[in-house]
């Protein structure tokens, strides 16, 4: 069935117009980052769904509460902090991370300064930090380092500057960072590369800086943190513990161990995705988390922004490739899924393949896809009712303006008010239209028929020269009848029938006209009753239609053969001859009113039509399969009953 070319032109018209509306919405919002707390959120709700067991040879050395309350108030001597250092080059650590900052010297105790210097000589693995901080609100950033004589000894440097998100959340890293030049790496990265574990991925130098910007702060490589677990995740070991050697020989053998503050009253805590602002986590563990996502391939990158608008534009879209093609409540579950899909495919890629995406502006795109496509085609739907409404009033004259007596307030509803009076209307008149068809018919089939009898009192001249044209008369006039009849079948008519005997009746009836031409009939036809519902007069007509029709084109002593079979929940009736067949171009036209092949010169061009009509009215259809010059094959499917359905079952078993 051809569908509307109004209908088709107002379905592009609302795809167009929402495909430009979502497209707005998820480029305009990826661009802006209007959405990045929402982002964040699915950032960190993966962050929190996926956990890793903590790395064996990695250690926090923590001055917790514990330690404060037996050594004392914070700042302690450097004495203690070279004696640590000795204990743990003593038990074999592979390289040790000190997360303290030495800018000044020990008022206190002078000499302690030297004792430090000495033990992280004797060391020879210990990694301080370099902070980066403003002197004041709005300051001059500045880079603080270790104390001179620190500084000659460690093994290398590592920045230990936070990097917060808007939401105050620590997610990311900078692997290189300083004030004019990108110099230092981060504290992790150079921890990494004095243990000898730093990936051959990550360079050893600093990236050249593009411009010169002396008092700016120039960072390069951002990356974000894959999240072992909550705060705690890691082990850790007491700083009074591991100062006083109340730890099992060969704790920190082998091992990357790092010095930090976890106290509360050290200052030194970031709220993370895994933690959030409720239980922040220790400075140190975020740099042994950082440590462990470089060493383990596991930091991820942002996808650059033209891919991210790509991908907004494309996920936007991809409702409109089922929101045309299911009902409301398909198309409603159909988007509801895919968010769900392309929130959980951005929550995982972090993991899968160590990229992410932000997907908030295609989240919000797919999440008003189905309220603004179901605006735009109720738009549609109301430009294309106004449409056949003024139609209607064209084709139907004053009767399809009369108003319905109840007329809503609501504008759509009142359209569909107007469309169904006037369709009413329209029903109407095809209904007289059928009934003066019909009754046309009959009056011009009874005097043609009286004339036919009528002509044997008249000469044998005349006789010849009116029969035919009075038979073709009536017999058009038979056929419209049968065609008024068809079209305004009622399916509360219909009664369970037999298809198989029917299908016998139609072959005996068209037994003459073979015989008469030697056309044989061959019958393929089933033992067993194929039940269909429907009117029995019509489909005889329908099925000795198609046969005389076949005996009509077949050639002289050549066969027809009339097939019926089970297929599936349909029986098929095919006719089949092997006459001049039908062309192609025919073959489109065949079952229209008044169409007939080309090379047909007689018929009225009803028969085909007829056929299709009563298969149409009883749920069926029927098509024609030819070989111009070999063979024509007409087929007429009906749905079987329940009846029919379960002998054939229980036959196949």
């Amino acid at each position: 069935m051809r569908r509307d070319p109004l209908r088709l032109r107002f379905l592009r018209n609302d795809r167009f117009s929402t495909a430009l509306i979502l497209l707005a919405i998820a480029l305009l919002v990826t661009g802006s980052g209007v959405l990045n707390r929402v982002d964040n959120l699915l950032y960190d709700l993966g962050q929190r769904l996926h956990s890793r067991p903590p790395p064996a040879d990695l250690v926090i050395v923590a001055i917790d509460e514990d330690s404060l309350s037996k050594l004392g108030r914070w700042p302690w001597s450097r004495r203690l902090h070279a004696a640590l250092v000795d204990r743990l080059h003593a038990d074999g650590a592979r390289a040790i991370g000190l997360d303290l900052v030495f800018a000044e010297p020990d008022t206190a105790d002078q000499p302690a300064d030297a004792a430090l210097a000495e033990a992280i000589a004797r060391a020879g693995n210990v990694v301080l930090p370099v902070l980066l901080e403003s002197s004041r609100v709005n300051g001059q950033l500045l880079e603080t380092l270790p104390l001179p004589q620190l500084l000659e000894q460690a093994a290398a440097l590592g920045r230990v500057h936070a990097e917060l998100d808007q939401d105050g959340i620590a997610r990311s890293i900078f692997l290189w960072e300083g004030v004019g030049a990108p110099v230092w790496p981060h504290f992790a990265q150079a921890v990494l590369a004095t243990a000898g574990a730093l990936p051959a991925s990550f360079s050893r130098t600093p990236p050249a800086a593009a411009d010169a910007m002396p008092f700016a702060l120039v960072r390069t490589a951002p990356r974000r943190i894959t999240f072992l677990g909550p705060p705690g995740h890691v082990r850790t070991l007491s700083y009074v513990q591991a100062l006083t050697g109340e730890f099992a020989p060969g704790t920190f053998r082998d091992k990357i161990v790092l010095v930090g503050a976890t106290a509360a009253g050290m200052g030194d805590l970031l709220p993370t995705p895994v933690s959030g602002q409720r239980q922040p986590m220790p400075g140190v563990e975020v740099h042994a988390n950082a440590l462990e996502s470089m060493r383990s391939g596991h930091l991820v990158r942002d996808v650059p922004p033209a891919v991210t608008l790509l991908a907004a534009a494309l996920l936007a879209l991809a409702p409109l490739l089922w929101l045309p093609r299911l009902n409301p409540l398909g198309g409603l579950l159909a988007s509801a899924l895919w968010f769900v899909a392309v929130a959980a495919a951005a929550i995982a890629l972090p993991f899968w393949v160590q990229v992410w995406m932000p997907v908030a502006g295609a989240l919000l795109a797919i999440l008003l896809a189905y309220p603004v496509w179901s605006w735009r085609r109720l738009e549609g739907a109301g430009r294309f009712l106004d449409h056949e409404l003024k139609r209607l009033r064209q084709e139907l004259g004053p009767a399809a303006d009369a108003q319905p007596r109840v007329l809503s307030h609501d504008p759509f509803e009142a359209r569909i008010q107007q469309v169904q009076a006037a369709a009413h209307r329209l029903r109407h008149l095809q209904d007289e239209q059928r009934e003066t068809l019909a009754f046309i018919s009959h009056d011009i089939r009874a005097p043609l028929a009286s004339a036919l009898m009528q002509l044997d009192a008249l000469p044998a001249a005349a006789q010849a020269r009116l029969r035919d044209p009075l038979t073709r008369g009536l017999t058009l006039a038979e056929e419209f009848l049968r065609t008024s009849r068809a079209e305004m079948l009622d399916a509360a008519r219909f009664e369970e029938l037999d298809f198989a005997a029917l299908v016998h009746q139609a072959i005996d009836d068209a037994f003459a006209a073979a015989r008469a031409k030697s056309v044989q009939l061959v019958r393929q036809l089933p033992d067993d009753p194929l039940w269909v519902q429907g009117e029995f007069g019509l489909l005889h007509r329908a099925m000795l239609n198609l046969v005389l029709n076949a005996v009509h084109y077949a050639p002289a002593h050549s066969s027809v053969t009339v097939g019926l079979r089970c297929a599936g929940e349909w029986a098929e009736a095919s006719v089949t001859d092997h006459g001049p067949g039908i062309a192609a171009a025919d073959r489109a036209r065949l079952f229209r009113r008044f169409s007939r092949a080309a090379e047909q010169t007689t018929g009225s061009g009803l028969g085909l039509y007829f056929v299709r009509t009563v298969a149409e009215k009883h749920g069926g259809t029927v098509e024609v399969a030819s070989e111009p010059g070999i063979f024509s094959c007409f087929t007429l499917r009906l749905p079987l009953t329940g009846l029919s359905s379960s002998a054939s079952a229980a036959a196949a078993q």
